[in-house]
């Protein structure tokens, strides 16, 4: 039952059903014919019919638990070894007062550029120690977030990209921290060519129960990327994972790539969230 309804194979599993009465209605005939049962009263067929549902029903509750409790020992586990992942990288509260010394220094020196973009990295390190644990927040810390890594990202670019933004009513909403973050990294590491003219908007819509993303950018089939090279496109693969994980049955993804243009559209309802 766990593996026929998980891979949604109702019609096998109805089928199996239906074999499984029969059987047991067979099975009933031949202990009556053994037992030298020459007749079976309505009483006695409803009395199987009755056994087998009750029987039916037990089975499916057990087999329901059982997946859903093997389903939250793998997400136990899933959890577990992120953390010991976690533990086993460099400390951000380290990387975090680094940071701070070297946006000291570059205000000394007088860099403002360079302070500005350190103050980003050191917000954006912040952000990972503290946000990134946390099952919610609120929508503006992720935003926060999103036009930060922008602002480092442009730097790398020897043609500054056009950037649109738009950001409306997102006062009093939460989301799932990094969420969104993975659709504008891929933006940027398949898409932005840092030596050519190119396009990127991100939008965050919401409305009472919904947040609506948006991500378009421009990308050239002849740009080639390390990243591409050595094949790390699992972000959003990672991210689809998550979405099925916090939101389930409730989100919408569309992702298309047409035209030069890489266009990512996701719909989340947040009832309740």
């Amino acid at each position: 039952m766990p593996v026929l309804l998980k891979e949604k194979k109702i019609s096998r599993y109805l089928f199996y059903t239906i074999c499984l009465f029969i059987l047991y209605v067979l099975s009933s005939r031949f202990i009556a014919y053994i037992t030298h049962l020459e007749t079976i009263s309505h009483q006695n067929i409803i009395f199987f019919v009755f056994s087998f549902f009750i029987d039916y029903v037990l089975s499916f509750i057990y087999g329901f638990i059982r997946y859903r409790i093997k389903n939250k020992d793998v997400v136990l586990g899933a959890k577990e070894s992120e953390l010991k992942l976690l533990k086993s990288q460099v400390n951000p509260h380290f990387l975090f007062n680094t940071l701070n010394t070297l946006y000291s220094t570059a205000l000394e020196e007088n860099a403002p550029k360079t302070a500005e973009s350190t103050a980003k990295l050191a917000s954006l390190i912040r952000y990972m120690q503290e946000d990134i644990n946390k099952d919610f927040i609120p929508l503006e810390n992720e935003i926060k977030y999103l036009e930060n890594y922008i602002s480092i990202q442009k730097l790398r670019c020897f043609i500054e990209p056009d950037i649109e933004t738009k950001f409306s009513h997102i006062e009093n909403h939460k989301l799932s921290p990094g969420l969104l973050i993975p659709f504008v990294e891929n933006a940027f590491k398949y898409g932005i060519d840092p030596s050519k003219k190119s396009k990127l908007s991100v939008s965050i819509i919401c409305e009472k129960n919904t947040i609506s993303f948006e991500c378009i950018n421009t990308y050239d089939e002849n740009y080639k990327t390390y990243y591409k090279e050595q094949g790390f496109g699992i972000g959003i693969k990672n991210a689809k994972q998550r979405l099925e994980l916090v939101y389930p049955k409730k989100h919408t993804i569309d992702i298309k790539k047409e035209n030069n243009i890489f266009s990512v559209k996701i719909n989340l309802n947040i009832t309740n969230k």
